[in-house]
């Protein structure tokens, strides 16, 4: 029975173990609404609040790790803003420690005639990596659903007509931006190569000709070259370095890379910024021994 029981335990460790190690590779992932043009749905009415929810069920169904900006930021930034710019809302993402921010918006669609006037909308948007600023495609989705409204007909009548379309409309998004999202975050695989911004400050030519051999060592390594608008000096070097690799493990490399070559050292990341500083030992003037005087 003792046998067996540890047999178990040893299948379900090995079932459970990929899970766990795939799920802390996931980006954190937040859904915002751009509202900022006149002619899109407002980020506070009902509507639009269905439509964010029902894009956040199909992404959480797919197994990403998507984040509540209101429980993120309640304590930190001003709740319930409306007709927000783009600035703001990567702001807002970055305070957040978010790592993909999805920005969308809900444009309303009438079509009348004689005899009826129906309702749609297109839900347009971008995926966006807040880290380094890059983009990460483009959405849209414009189901051929309809649904009637009266006459005549208001701007609220318009909206509360999308309400009754908003799971068609979020299911749709949710499952365009699962697709796009596996593509930058398999669950399996390299990752997205990111252009790190290396800054090494207080290193001579020789350190760097054994740095430079190291760098290209480094997991996920894809290419380097100096940084061409930096001021770069004899113990000033900055480089554009391509890779793959998280910030963490790029912070950890560092690291060793100082124990290594025997350097003390601290090193600085801010964003896809890494700073290496070498500190250097001060030299003790000590007191000449005057033998025979």
């Amino acid at each position: 029975m003792k046998q067996l029981l540890m047999l178990a335990a040893a299948v379900l460790v090995f079932l459970v173990a990929p899970t766990i190690s795939s799920a802390t590779d996931l980006p954190r992932i937040m859904i915002a609404g751009e509202d900022y043009d006149r002619d899109t749905i407002p980020r506070n009415s009902r509507v639009f609040k269905r439509v964010l929810d029902s894009i956040s069920n199909e992404l959480l169904n797919k197994g990403f790790d998507v984040k509540d900006e209101t429980a993120l930021t309640n304590d930190t930034h001003i709740q319930g803003r409306s007709r927000r710019s783009d600035s703001e809302l990567i702001q807002v993402a970055r305070d957040a420690g978010i790592d993909v921010l999805v920005i969308f918006s809900i444009y309303p669609r009438v079509k009348s005639n004689a005899n009826s006037v129906r309702v749609s909308a297109r839900v347009e948007g971008r995926l966006l990596s807040v880290m380094d600023s890059s983009r990460l495609g483009n959405f849209e989705s414009e189901p051929q659903s309809y649904t009637p409204v009266p006459k005549p007909y208001s701007r609220n009548d318009i909206i509360e007509g999308v309400g009754k379309l908003s799971k068609i409309l979020g299911s749709d998004v949710g499952a365009v931006l699962a697709d796009r999202l596996d593509q930058y975050h398999p669950e399996n695989g390299p990752g997205r190569l990111v252009e790190w911004t290396l800054i090494f400050d207080g290193f001579d030519s020789d350190d760097m000709m054994d740095i430079e051999d190291l760098l290209v060592k480094f997991t996920g390594y894809d290419s380097y070259r100096p940084k061409s608008n930096a001021l770069n000096t004899s113990n000033h070097h900055e480089y554009w370095y391509k890779s793959s690799i998280d910030s963490a493990h790029l912070e950890r490399n560092m690291n060793r890379m100082l124990r290594k070559f025997n350097m003390r050292g601290r090193v600085y990341i801010s964003g896809t910024e890494v700073k290496i500083v070498k500190q250097h030992q001060v030299r003790q003037r000590k007191k000449s021994n005057n033998d025979g005087w």
